[in-house]
């Protein structure tokens, strides 16, 4: 027998058909063992730098009315639409997104009003324009 041969090859013995298609499932178990191996170690690499950076950048905050005014924007778990629209209009503090009236959050790009009643009702404060959660009643 060659090195090139294959288990499906016609013309080869019962015996030789055996010991090739134990040969071909010792390569693919090692191929499989080995590829397992480069995966794992990948991920745990990106873990390990996806946790330095989130220790450099402090803890990821949920949005709360008691995160003070200097919180940074990127700390805080808002929905990524809502967190590019910030960034996008130069936002960087909780205190810049409390004080920003609703009319000009109103004129960035992907921020609606259900979008600015989020940030007002999780930021604890009321609208300055009257716009409000669904469902909610005007007290």
């Amino acid at each position: 027998m060659g090195g090139h041969e294959k288990s499906t090859d016609p013309g080869l013995s019962a015996a030789e058909r055996k010991s090739l298609r134990s040969r071909e499932a010792e390569e693919a178990i090692a191929e499989h063992e080995s590829a397992q191996k480069a995966f794992h170690e990948k991920r745990e690499r990106l873990r390990e730098e996806r946790l330095r950076r989130e220790e450099a950048a402090g803890p990821m905050l949920y949005p709360a009315p008691e995160l003070p005014d200097d919180t940074p924007v990127e700390n805080v778990r808002f929905a990524t639409r809502i967190r590019n629209a910030l960034n996008a209009a130069g936002m960087k503090t909780i205190g810049e997104v409390r004080e920003t009236s609703d009319d000009r959050l109103l004129s960035l790009p992907d921020l609606g009003s259900g979008s600015i009643a989020y940030l007002r009702e999780t930021l604890g404060l009321p609208s300055t324009d009257g716009v409000r959660p669904l469902g909610k009643k005007p007290a």
